[in-house]
C-alpha cells in the first residue's frame, strides 16, 4: 500500500513538472522584440517620430504577430517580414511598454518583449535637438579657439618634425606643422591655423613623401662655394691653351 502511494505521488510530481515546463516553453520566445528609428529623435529610451517594431531571430516558422502597446493591440501582422511601422505622435507622451505575441505554424504562441520607451512630444524633441546642436557648436568653437591659441604660441620659423596626429603641409606657405588634437573635425579634415603664416585651412595627414618635400623646400639653401681666383692663376692656366 505504501509503495502504491509512493509511485502515485512520484507520477503526480513528474506530471506537474512536465506541465510547468510546457507552460514555460509556450510563454518564452526565442525571438527578440526590437525597435528602430526611421525618422525623428532618439536618445537612450527617449524617442519621437516614425519608428518600426520588428522581431530579431529565426522567423521561418512564424505565422502571425500581434503587437501590443500597454496591453492594447496595436496591429496584427500576417505577412513577412512581420514589421510594424508606427508614429509616436499617435500616442500620448510618456512611458510605454510594447510586446509581441508570436504564433507559429506548429500552433505554439510565445511572447517577445516587453521593451519600454519614453515617447516625447514634438516640442520636447525639438528642445532636446536644439540643446544638442548648441552643445556641439560650442565644443567646436572652443576646440577651434584652443587650436588657434596653441598654434599662435609656436615659433613660425621652425620646421615641424612630428606630431601625435601626424603632420600637415600648409597650402599657402608650404611648411609642415603638427595637426592639433583640438582642431575642428570637418570629416574631410581638421580646420586649423598654420602657425607659420596664420592661414586657416582644412588639413589632412601628410604622407612621408609630402613631408620630405616640404621640409626640403623649407631648409635654408647653402651658398655655393666661390673660389677666389687671381690674375696669376689665369696666367698659369693660359699656358695650356692651344692658340
Amino acid at each position: 500500500m505504501k509503495k502504491t502511494r509512493y509511485w502515485i505521488g512520484l507520477l503526480l510530481v513528474l506530471a506537474l513538472v512536465f506541465v510547468f515546463s510546457e507552460a514555460q516553453a509556450q510563454t518564452e520566445s526565442p525571438l527578440v522584440l526590437r525597435l528602430t528609428r526611421n525618422f525623428g529623435y532618439g536618445s537612450g529610451s527617449d524617442i519621437q517620430g516614425n519608428m518600426t517594431l520588428y522581431l530579431d531571430g529565426d522567423m521561418s516558422s512564424v505565422e502571425r504577430v500581434v503587437y501590443y502597446m500597454d496591453d492594447e493591440i496595436m496591429a496584427e501582422v500576417t505577412q513577412e517580414p512581420f514589421k510594424l511601422p508606427f508614429s509616436t505622435d499617435d500616442y500620448e507622451p510618456g512611458v510605454h511598454k510594447m510586446r509581441a505575441e508570436v504564433s507559429s505554424t506548429d500552433g505554439k504562441v510565445t511572447t517577445a518583449g516587453p521593451i519600454v520607451y519614453n515617447f516625447l512630444s514634438a516640442s520636447e524633441s525639438g528642445e532636446k535637438t536644439t540643446s544638442i546642436l548648441i552643445a556641439v557648436i560650442g565644443i567646436s568653437l572652443a576646440a577651434a579657439g584652443l587650436s588657434w591659441f596653441i598654434s599662435s604660441r609656436q615659433k613660425g620659423g621652425a620646421v615641424a618634425t612630428g606630431g601625435i596626429h601626424g603632420l600637415a603641409v600648409c597650402n599657402r606657405c608650404g611648411k609642415t606643422f603638427p595637426r592639433s588634437f583640438f582642431g575642428m573635425n570637418m570629416v574631410v579634415g581638421k580646420f586649423e591655423r598654420c602657425p607659420h603664416c596664420g592661414k586657416w585651412q582644412l588639413t589632412r595627414r601628410a604622407s612621408p613623401l609630402e613631408i620630405e618635400w616640404a621640409n626640403e623646400d623649407s631648409r635654408p639653401k647653402e651658398p655655393q662655394e666661390v673660389t677666389e681666383r687671381t690674375k696669376k692663376d689665369d696666367l698659369d692656366e693660359s699656358k695650356y691653351i692651344d692658340l
